[in-house]
């Protein structure tokens, strides 16, 4: 593809707590207000919040309301706006809310960015090869339907995000993203739940997509773990990186009688750990790429991901006709 890059809001100004110029590094946070916001506000973070702690539940599960933010504990914030969709996909098997409703959280606030609605494709999320492309492709789409229905209401574009498990999988999801022109600021997601080093480790999938940008567009990378920052403190191509893992850590280390003091306690240490990994000169690393797939699509299948990408169908109706003609029943 030979696009130009859109002139869209790039990651912040808001380095938080004097860091240095690079990559920022947005904590995640797992309240919509309250002492672990303000702590994080009062110390200058960047922060990222998941979709799935505004949504208001009934008592049987379902999205009634979308919690607005509280215009006093979020003035001032560098905020960014997840979509949850590991969040939707493991715990609720699909997004519990609507865009609709998304997007009203999203005309809530200025965030600094939000991220268009993506499929994940973790070994626990795609049970098949069959299924993961159908993911990628179903992201593609609806990254044409979010974008849509933002611009009906006047709103910018989300933030384009590319998903796979291996290097293979985000080019094909790079090749087939519906874009008129490159966006300034790219989401790379499925990035916890792999090692840094290997064939398709972060720094393989980071540099893989280096290798096709054009350049002026930059990556989010979704919950990268902290091992991999000291070999990402200085690339180019990283904007920002986020991680809710401060919170796990917290919950490890006290699992009963956590407090709030105590969750913020750990926040800061985190923060403090992970920002000076992002302060030093980047980590050399040898890595040797292969430029031929591992695991393309079939061309019958090709031609199934194409129309799901086109919007010509989704991934659930597009999957239930090729497993009915290709296995019967």
């Amino acid at each position: 593809m030979s696009f130009d890059v859109l002139e869209a809001p790039v990651e912040g100004d808001a380095q938080g707590a004097g860091r240095k110029a690079g990559p920022i590094l947005r904590v995640g946070i797992p309240t919509t207000g309250g002492r672990i916001l303000k702590a994080a506000k009062d110390a200058g973070y960047s922060v990222l919040f998941s979709t799935n702690a505004f949504m208001v539940r009934d008592g049987v599960g379902d999205v009634v309301s979308v919690r607005r933010p509280d215009p006093k504990q979020f003035a001032g914030l560098d905020a960014a706006l997840d979509s949850a969709g590991f969040v939707a996909m493991a715990k609720y098997r699909g997004f519990p809310w609507t865009i609709e409703q998304y997007l009203d959280l999203v005309e809530s606030w200025p965030w600094s960015w939000y991220a268009s609605w993506d499929q994940c494709v973790e070994p626990e999320i795609a049970s098949s090869k069959i299924d993961v492309f159908f993911r990628l492709a179903e992201t593609c789409r609806l990254l044409s339907e979010v974008r849509m229905r933002a611009r009906d209401r006047g709103l910018a574009d989300p933030m384009p995000v590319v998903q796979g498990w291996e290097v293979d999988h985000y080019r094909w999801s790079l090749d087939h993203l519906p874009l008129a022109a490159w966006p300034s600021l790219l989401g790379v997601g499925s990035m916890c739940r792999r090692h840094v080093h290997g064939p398709n480790g972060i720094l393989a999938i980071v540099e893989a997509l280096d290798r096709v940008l054009p350049s002026g567009v930059g990556l989010h990378l979704f919950g990268v773990k902290g091992t991999a920052l000291r070999f990402l403190s200085d690339h180019p191509r990283i904007s920002s990186v986020d991680s809710m893992a401060w919170d796990f850590a917290a919950r490890r280390q006290v699992p009963i009688g956590r407090t709030v003091d105590k969750r913020i306690d750990v926040m800061h240490a985190w923060v403090r750990r992970n920002a000076s990994q992002l302060e030093l000169p980047k980590a050399p690393y040898e890595l040797q790429l292969f430029d031929e797939p591992s695991d393309e699509a079939s061309a019958e299948l090709q031609e199934w991901l194409e129309l799901v990408v086109d919007n010509q169908t989704d991934a659930v109706s597009a999957w239930h006709h090729c497993m009915r003609t290709w296995v019967g029943g």
